[in-house]
């Protein structure tokens, strides 16, 4: 009976992120970007595009955190989303997600959420990384992580 109970306790803690945000929140600058639209910035859906640099704006800025629970590094979107849009993401925190293609805001504590992390000049998720904009500004990934594009950030 101990070991069912604490199996259960323990699952139950693994399956809920608990995020310790972190102490600054950073807005993402795409180093040659779309000119003019050069900062990272969430839609409605969770996508990610380039759009105009507002540092105040909650949709372009993002946290580096850490999942209480496992140690890992997440970065904690700042937006809110609502049911029309992304009704997953609803009182939830929304980390940018890596779901094998693309990088988008994700629930944090999803059983399938891979984390993406900043390392200092690139968003990467494993060997994957943000390569930059298609034509509609929105972001692309290499899932090699050949090309990888740099981003500088701002303290908001």
């Amino acid at each position: 009976m101990y070991s069912t109970l604490f199996l259960s306790l323990s699952l139950s803690a693994l399956s809920s992120a608990a995020i310790t945000q972190g102490a600054q929140t950073l807005v993402f600058k795409e180093v040659n970007g779309v000119p003019g639209n050069e900062c990272l910035t969430f839609r409605n859906n969770g996508e990610i595009v380039d759009a105009a640099c507002v540092l105040d704006a909650a949709d372009r800025q993002i946290t580096p955190s850490t999942d209480s629970v496992s140690g890992a590094d997440v970065l904690l979107v700042q937006r809110t989303f609502t049911a029309g849009f992304r009704p997953d993401l609803v009182d939830k925190d929304a980390c940018v997600g890596f779901n094998g293609t693309h990088f988008k805001a994700t629930d944090c504590a999803a059983a399938d959420f891979q984390a993406v992390t900043f390392d200092g000049t690139s968003l990467v998720a494993g060997a994957a990384c943000d390569s930059g904009h298609d034509e509609k500004a929105q972001l692309t990934v290499d899932v090699s992580g050949g090309s990888c594009a740099s981003f500088t950030t701002t303290a908001v």
